[in-house]
């Protein structure tokens, strides 16, 4: 085994020396910064301590070993300041941090003006050679200028156009005989267009989601200024122009002890120590995308109808959290610096919030989570935090009597203790304590040796008591509080509460849980709004939920949640499975495949997606658990079509369980309902799947869904044996040929595309814009085989088409915008390289018009306009 670990380690060396040869005789002229240590390394607990105790006074890796020494670039040497242990660790601020900066800054500045240098072609070489150049591609043979191009692997889209900024051009010289009389070409412009300015944000901006203050809150007061200790301090004395990270402080502790509280507490009472504050509820990555989008929309940086990628939304946030500029066209000095704070709630899970935590910025960020090594996770290098403890036995009396608005009476002995009693029995926990002041008032009782005489009947005084001095798990006190809550509702109240245990805790649409249609079967719901406004109350007036007076948006604790699913029996559970299920998918707004890409629905779908989530979550969990708990397949349409909304949204990585889960759904009802009943959930799972897999490149997985979802639609037939062709046939084949395109099989592709138009065409209620899917693949392909006549003429017909519908560049479909797309690279091709600029320009402005001005593709469409400046050698527009 040594013999092995010794060839390798000499094989090791052997290929890294051969790489810094080579990296030598290539002769870049670049800058490179080497930074070398100097200072010693603490020597480890171990064997070779002896050894490092040696040199135990002098770096590891001295300068002479830690420099290149490259003749061929401007080296940069400079001292990290650190040991062999934290070279690598670069500290914001510091002078290498600064060094390291300043050279990417210069290397963005220079980025255009190289790509040109490197990309120039000496000659116009058969013409469109040029093309391949601005590709780094090397033609050695003329022959090869048509040739087929080949496809790369994230050539085509799902549903359009390839809209990728990174494909090939394809190298094919423009035909004989093109003409520009099948395109209404607009005249070249100066190189003028209306990029997308830089917003003054909205400040002061306070969003603390669902949560308002708490009149009721007591003490904590020193709690508070520790936190204010960390998170409130001055900015003035450093140089603006510095990247600092934010300051960040963590408060843990069990779940009812008063953590939300607190943070809610800290924003409300802090308002004035920040120009921005914004609340998250982080235990879910994708309730976290939405919250980023509409942090987004109150700085006023996307329109409140913009409708973007929520993944570009997120970017835009973090963005200007990093360089909070009050005034963008102003200096970046502390005078124009806004201060900010992110509250991020219920932080169980680090990884939640990883691609979520800003890295830079002069803010703060305040943490509430179960976990106590939340103190210690987070990206900053000095986090701060605190074990949030229980209230003492005097602040639990205190704040009993604050809460139920009831005195003991001090000349009586027996409410005294009966006080004492109860505020020994809550053991300190907040959420206790709010709740059984709750079930007090709701009472109408007037002293507190009658609650305890209650408490007392009710049979769980001695589970009380024996959860109170377990030391292993103090929770189940308050959980037990909760519990015995619940036994005292009225049973409308109780029905109600369970529905809502199966949804989104935090963000709850009262719309929802009216009962309009009459779908819920569940015995005790609430069958009027009479009715339902009378259950809330009770659950208001016990403090088991809150309600936000200007949003009306419902707020339930995860505990009471918790322990509300404990209470039901199988049945009972399965009853509210099936209530809960019934209310969301009667409000939920389906959209039909014609209609994909619509983003009318969006504003509703985004308020009811944080409890299709968790409902569809809990589902899994629970068929896991019992392969005999009953599913509906109305429960797989919603979670396809959800998937589908992610989609649509930019989430894409969030489509595929979604859709998954709801194939399972329906395989495991076909025996039950019949392969009939059945298909068609499962031919839009693989729908979904199919098309949402080709955006993330995995294309022999995307092939596999599609061609199950063709051949399931083949199969089909008419009573009198007839093979149907409807709507969805045509779109399969539509993108079944885009799979086929990815996979490098043109001329398949080419029949697929034509084949969806030939099924469109024939339909009773064919409309032309149906074509927007086939036709303008089926141009993008003729244009990677090099016969740009064809694509011209095929993108023309289809933008012809979109005109007579809509109108010229029309502001309904971004289809359009991708048809302008596809006709300006072809145009490219032919080296009419100033109509293809103003196309792309007219594809950019639709876009955003269309999809937002921060969607993905007016990315690619803004890179297309790019590589134009480059070729006109407009280095500034470049950049």
């Amino acid at each position: 085994m040594g013999a092995t670990r010794q060839r390798a380690d000499d094989d090791g060396a052997t290929s890294l020396m051969k790489i810094c040869e080579g990296f030598e005789r290539i002769g870049l002229k670049i800058p490179v910064i080497s930074a070398f240590e100097t200072k010693s390394t603490p020597p480890p607990r171990s064997f070779f301590r002896k050894i490092f105790c040696k040199v135990s006074n002098q770096p590891i890796v001295p300068r002479l070993w830690g420099t290149l020494r490259l003749k061929s670039a401007k080296e940069i040497e400079i001292d990290s300041r650190s040991n062999h242990m934290d070279v690598c660790n670069v500290r914001v601020g510091s002078d290498l941090y600064k060094k390291c900066l300043k050279l990417l800054r210069d290397i963005m500045e220079e980025a255009p003006e190289r790509i040109a240098e490197e990309t120039k072609p000496s000659k116009y070489i058969e013409g469109s050679r040029m093309c391949a150049y601005l590709h780094g591609k090397e033609i050695t043979n003329t022959d090869s200028v048509n040739a087929p191009a080949g496809l790369r692997a994230e050539t085509l889209r799902s549903g359009g156009v390839q809209d990728d900024s990174q494909q090939e051009f394809p190298t094919g010289m423009a035909t004989n005989g093109s003409t520009t009389g099948s395109i209404d070409l607009v005249s070249p412009t100066a190189l003028d267009y209306e990029a997308t300015p830089r917003r003054n944000p909205i400040l002061p901006c306070f969003w603390p989601g669902n949560h308002q203050r708490n009149n009721q809150f007591f003490g904590r007061q020193d709690i508070l200024k520790m936190i204010d200790d960390v998170l409130l301090f001055d900015y003035q004395g450093g140089q603006a122009t510095e990247p600092v990270q934010p300051r960040s402080f963590a408060i843990c502790g069990m779940g009812g002890i008063g953590k939300t509280e607190l943070a809610v507490e800290y924003a409300y009472s802090r308002k004035d120590k920040f120009e921005a504050i914004f609340w998250l509820s982080a235990d879910e990555a994708s309730i976290l995308a939405s919250n980023f989008a509409q942090i987004a929309k109150k700085l006023g940086l996307e329109d409140e109808n913009d409708e973007s990628d929520l993944a570009a939304s997120r970017e835009v946030v973090m963005d200007w959290l990093a360089r909070p500029l009050k005034k963008v066209s102003g200096p970046e000095t502390p005078a124009n610096l806004a201060t900010w704070l992110i509250i991020f709630d219920n932080v169980d899970d680090i990884h939640v919030i990883s691609e979520f935590w800003p890295k830079f910025g002069r803010g703060s960020v305040l943490v509430t989570s179960r976990d106590p090594l939340a103190k210690h996770s987070w990206y900053v290098k000095s986090p701060a935090g605190i074990d949030l403890a229980s209230f003492s036995k005097s602040e639990t009396e205190a704040l009993l009597q604050r809460l139920t608005n009831v005195k003991a009476n001090a000349s009586s002995s027996r409410e005294l203790e009966a006080l004492a009693i109860m505020a020994q029995k809550l053991d300190g926990f907040a959420m206790a304590i709010s709740q059984m002041s709750g079930v007090f008032r709701r009472l109408r009782l007037v002293s507190y040796s009658e609650f305890l005489e209650l408490f007392n009947e009710e049979g769980i005084h001695g589970l009380f008591q024996r959860q109170a001095e377990s030391a292993r798990d103090q929770q189940k006190v308050q959980s037990l509080a909760t519990l015995w809550a619940l036994d005292t509702l009225p049973k409308e109240s109780m029905a109600l509460l369970r529905v809502i245990s199966l949804l989104d805790p935090d963000d709850i649409p009262e719309d929802l849980l009216i009962d309009k249609k009459k779908v819920v079967k569940l015995e005790g719901y609430p069958t009027s709004r009479g009715a339902y406004l009378d259950a809330k109350a009770d659950l208001l007036a016990s403090s088991l939920m809150n309600q936000h007076t200007e949003t009306y948006k419902l707020r339930l604790h995860r505990l009471v949640q918790d322990a509300t699913r404990r209470t039901m029996k199988q049945d009972e559970l399965i009853s509210a499975y099936e209530a809960a299920s019934n209310l969301v998918i009667e409000a939920w707004p389906f959209q039909s495949m014609i209609n994909h890409h619509s983003v009318e629905r969006f504003g509703k779908c985004e308020a009811l997606f944080p409890s299709v989530l968790r409902l569809k979550n809990r589902i899994e969990l629970q068929a896991k658990e019992s392969p005999d708990f009953p599913l509906d397949i109305r429960q797989a349409r919603l979670f396809n079509d959800t998937g589908w909304y992610r989609f649509e949204r930019g989430m894409m990585e969030e489509t595929e369980p979604f859709c998954q889960f709801a194939l399972e759904v329906a395989a495991r009802l076909e025996s039950k309902l019949g392969a009939v009943a059945a298909a068609e959930s499962i031919r839009e799972s693989h729908m979904c799947l199919g098309i949402v897999l080709t955006e993330l490149n995995e294309h022999d997985r995307s092939l596999f869904h599609k061609k199950k979802w063709l051949n399931m639609l083949e199969e089909r037939k008419t009573d009198d044996g007839q093979a149907i062709e409807d709507y969805e046939l045509g779109y399969a084949f539509n993108e079944i040929g885009v799979a086929y395109g990815n996979a490098n099989m043109l001329e398949e592709a080419v029949k697929a595309f034509q084949r969806s138009s030939e099924i469109f065409k024939g339909l009773a209620d064919y409309e032309p814009t149906m074509l927007g899917w086939p036709q303008p693949n089926l141009g993008f392909i003729y244009w990677m085989q090099g016969k740009l006549q064809d694509a011209e003429s095929t993108l023309a017909e289809i933008k012809g088409i979109h005109a007579t519908a809509w109108g010229d560049d029309d502001t309904v479909s971004f289809k359009t915008g991708k048809i302008l797309y596809a006709i300006g690279n072809v145009l490219w091709a032919q080296e009419r390289f100033d109509e293809s600029f103003n196309y792309h320009l007219r594809c950019l402005k639709q876009y955003k018009t269309t999809v937002g001005a921060n969607h993905h593709r007016v990315g690619d469409t803004y890179h297309r306009l790019a590589f134009y400046y480059i070729y006109r050698r407009i280095f500034t527009e470049a950049e």
